[in-house]
């Protein structure tokens, strides 16, 4: 579990790196420093599991001029919602935690946090297969900051709708590919939304 954690979050900051070009390599050591305190700090918790979830995920996101992490803990009810046609219709909760760079500027000022509350719909034709079930969600989420990558949101609370689609690659590990789109559905205006495109792995404990 240790490794397959350390390579997703490997391949996620040789994206940041290299994405970059000079901006993020000319960091100082000591901002690589907590860094790596960071994300060691990160891997400890998805290992031990401190909140009792069933399944925990690391998504790579991307987005214009953007790319983040998403690590997040789920939580499945025992509960089948639906059943019709030989589809199975279950529902999990995700909680996350989202870091955003952005590839054109330096270091912390392009610097997004925001975390998340998702009830996602999860819809199975399968029975664990390569592709095997599609996702659709609607959750709440609130951003650090509310202008970020020359956009306006307006508000720190934001809404986040989803649709993606995956399978497992064996019994305890699930892919998904999702877009995802985040905005304030025009609580306040001007509502510049952001979207992005992930790639979710998840482990179940």
């Amino acid at each position: 579990m240790i490794r397959f954690i350390s390579f997703t979050l490997l391949c996620f900051f040789s994206r940041l790196t290299f994405a970059a070009g000079e901006n993020l390599k000319n960091d100082p050591a000591e901002t690589w420093g907590w860094r790596t305190a960071m994300i060691t700090s990160v891997m400890l918790t998805l290992a031990t599991n401190p909140l009792h979830a069933q399944e925990y995920s690391v998504s790579i996101m991307d987005a214009k001029d953007v790319a983040g992490i998403k690590l997040g803990f789920r939580y499945h009810p025992d509960e089948q919602l639906l059943s019709f046609s030989g589809i199975r219709l279950n529902h999990y909760y995700l909680i996350a935690y989202n870091y955003w760079q952005e590839m054109n500027v330096d270091g912390q000022a392009g610097v997004m946090n925001a975390v998340e509350f998702i009830p996602v719909f999860r819809f199975n034709w399968g029975n664990r297969g390569f592709l095997s079930f599609a996702e659709t969600s609607v959750g709440i989420s609130a951003f650090s900051r509310t202008e970020y990558a020359t956009k306006q949101f307006s508000t720190n609370f934001q809404f986040s709708n989803s649709l993606a689609f995956g399978g497992y690659v064996t019994p305890q590990t699930s892919w998904s590919f999702q877009l995802q789109h985040y905005s304030n559905n025009s609580i306040k205006l001007p509502n510049n939304g952001i979207n992005f495109f992930n790639l979710n792995l998840a482990y179940q404990y």
